[in-house]
């Protein structure tokens, strides 16, 4: 199997999933997501922090709901391997065995577990690698510089994974990083140094999110840009690790914010406004567009058409993302002018596309080109 050039960290909701599906096959064959399940009901969450009493208690439609959306990763999946992170759906284990293991053991899916989770979740994970023959990922938060703590608590889980061997992937989630003054890049040299040499490990992925997780009320029509720090911290890593005998594979959080997985599924309606979004070699190119009013479409199509216009617009033929914009930018009428979810999506797929024709070049990766719009 080859390796993976990108892990895009998603949420397992339908304008990620119908991304994915949509990149051109070649892109595909080099992405490998981590997806993460949303949960299906009640308040926001936080990656790596549980409510202090379990949330959803209906654990019947909580199982429903679960095989539903994993079947939805798996069709999407077509075959390819990837994660998948039930986190915030693993506060009762028959739901998640039932729901979500018992789904995974015939799939390309590989269970994730980490540091502060229930032992059975960590014992359920191995077992199920070591049934599928899959492996499975350890995902770990680093939200400040890592110490010889979080040195013990892998070892710990790697301990209870037990033999015999079984592929292990390590995932290094440093999260929002949003500041020019983040540290990110510090925390995550000084993870691979700790955790590097305590596995051999399969996949070594270090992932951030740059992509604003909200914006100004007053946001200007002209597009705004927002730094891709996440790009900056790869950049980085890589310089600092080159020559060091452990890969390590560059990830993000795609087109869309770090809690893209944290909002309910039937969390209900949003705000009065989306953003339609292009990524630009450093930046992401932001319009915030009205979801309602008499001419919505009017002006949806008039902000694509910014979009469509930007030096960095890559044209129609790179991708579905971008022949997306192209037409809504140049349509007629309200039909084809979308909604957030839409525009998600279509952001999603020109910046997987787009990642993935960048990581491809760099020295090491290039065995000819990638075709455009295959």
């Amino acid at each position: 199997m080859v390796e993976p050039l990108y892990v895009p960290v998603l949420p397992v909701k339908r304008n990620a999933l119908g991304a994915y599906a949509a990149l051109a096959p070649s892109v595909r064959a080099r992405t490998m997501p981590l997806w993460t399940l949303a949960p299906r009901t009640g308040p926001p969450r936080s990656l790596g922090h549980r409510p202090e009493a379990p949330v959803d208690r209906d654990t019947t439609a909580l199982t429903h709901w679960l095989r539903v959306r994993v079947s939805e990763v798996i069709k999407a999946q077509q075959a390819t391997p990837a994660w998948l992170d039930a986190f915030h759906v693993e506060h009762e284990r028959r739901p998640v065995t039932t729901g979500v293991w018992e789904l995974l053991a015939d799939s390309p899916l590989r269970p994730v577990t980490g540091v502060g989770r229930a032992e059975w979740q960590t014992t359920a994970c191995a077992e199920l690698a070591r049934a599928s023959g899959n492996g499975l990922g350890i995902r770990v938060l680093l939200n400040g510089l890592p110490d010889e703590r979080r040195t013990d608590a892998v070892q710990g889980l790697l301990d209870r994974i037990g033999s015999p061997p079984v592929a292990v992937d390590l995932l290094l989630d440093l999260g929002a990083v949003t500041d020019e003054h983040h540290s990110a890049d510090k925390w995550a040299l000084r993870a691979l140094d700790l955790l590097g040499p305590l596995y051999r490990w399969r996949t070594v992925a270090v992932m951030a999110g740059a992509f604003p997780g909200s914006l100004p009320e007053f946001f200007p029509a002209a597009p705004e840009e927002a730094h891709r720090f996440d790009w900056d911290i790869w950049h980085m890593v890589r310089h600092v690790w080159s020559g060091h005998p452990l890969p390590v594979t560059y990830g993000d959080y795609g087109a869309h914010h770090t809690g893209g997985a944290d909002q309910p599924s039937d969390s209900g309606g949003g705000p009065p406004w989306g953003v339609l979004r292009y990524t630009a070699e450093r930046t992401f190119l932001l319009v915030k567009t009205p979801t309602a009013g008499e001419d919505r479409s009017v002006i949806v199509r008039s902000h694509a058409r910014q979009l469509v216009g930007a030096h960095d617009f890559r044209g129609p033929a790179f991708s579905a993302g971008e022949r997306w914009l192209r037409d809504c930018a140049y349509g007629e009428g309200g039909s084809g002018s979308g909604n957030p979810a839409t525009w998600i999506w279509a952001g999603h797929i020109q910046h997987m596309t787009y990642v993935v024709h960048t990581l491809h070049a760099f020295p090491g990766h290039a065995v000819g080109a990638l075709p455009v719009g295959d």
